[in-house]
């Protein structure tokens, strides 16, 4: 059976989703048919504060080898393979179980300036209806009144933006030339060109095109009360169906939600408290991946 020969570990929120789709698009490419099969976590436990939808979804993730090996059953002579996984950069154990299941893999990472991570994780959890709580500046001294989370950072806003904290259990275990990092800016910005690189990182040929007009996943408010209403108050009936659903529809759906969305301000004052508690963790970051992140600390 095959398994992995890249994954992308993250983070959320930072354009993993549009990733997949893009990089499925490559001949030489097999992707997983599910994204965020969530296998080398599946062994954390959940946080106590991650409530009942949450750990309905949980339970939809792939926890045996066997599994984790049928996603992989297709392959047929592609040059890569691979799966997209963003909570693999919220937990420290999961760098070991992928280093044993998988010695030889290859590692990419896309990172977004943290605290407008943090609050497009909150919006994309806000959309679908995975938390209800309305104010996200409660919900940020809430999780800053006590220490950010050491083991797993999953639905901790602030928490799953210490990407130094957990990447670097990644660069303890894995040789640096077989760990990619790319900045969602550069992303935004280009992605063909961050694609070309991810690409000859991958060893296929990176000139092959891709449409990269589509962005998935979008974070944000969904206008209009009654869509708003229907889609968030059936986030249980859509996470029981989610196995049942083929992936094109489950696309179709998140692109109709995603037209037309809400993207409320984050306040300065808010933006700059998430900052300061983060900024230790950006200022050891810079050093370990060899990037000039000045415009993170001052945003």
């Amino acid at each position: 059976m095959s398994l992995p020969t890249f994954i992308v570990i993250g983070a959320s929120r930072s354009g993993t989703t549009s990733l997949h789709h893009f990089l499925g698009q490559h001949p030489d490419i097999y992707m997983s048919p599910v994204k965020s099969p969530n296998y080398f976590v599946s062994g954390d436990a959940l946080p106590p504060w991650e409530g009942r939808r949450l750990r309905a979804m949980a339970r939809q993730w792939v926890t045996d080898r066997q599994a984790y090996e049928r996603l992989f059953a297709r392959v047929h002579g592609e040059q890569a393979v691979g799966e997209v996984s963003p909570v693999y950069l919220q937990s420290r154990a999961a760098p070991q179980r992928i280093l044993d299941t998988c010695p030889d893999v290859q590692l990419v990472a896309i990172l977004r300036e943290p605290v407008t991570r943090a609050y497009a994780h909150y919006l994309g959890r806000r959309r679908d209806g995975l938390d209800r709580r309305t104010d996200f500046r409660a919900v940020v001294e809430e999780e800053l009144s006590a220490p950010l989370p050491d083991e797993v950072a999953f639905g901790s806003y602030v928490g799953a933006s210490r990407y130094h904290h957990f990447l670097r259990e990644f660069f303890a275990r894995f040789p640096a030339d077989r760990i990619r990092i790319h900045l969602f800016e550069e992303f935004t910005a280009n992605p063909r060109g961050v694609l070309a690189d991810v690409f000859t990182f991958l060893g296929v040929d990176p000139n092959l095109p891709v449409d990269t007009d589509a962005r998935h996943n979008r974070s944000g408010e969904i206008e209009g009360g009654l869509r708003r209403f229907v889609w968030t108050r059936t986030v249980g009936l859509r996470t029981a169906l989610r196995p049942h659903l083929p992936a094109r529809v489950r696309h179709a759906g998140q692109l109709v939600i995603g037209r037309s969305l809400d993207r409320p301000p984050l306040a300065p004052d808010l933006r700059a408290r998430i900052g300061e508690a983060l900024r230790p963790d950006v200022e050891r970051l810079q050093s370990l991946i060899g990037r000039d992140l000045s415009g993170w600390l001052q945003a």
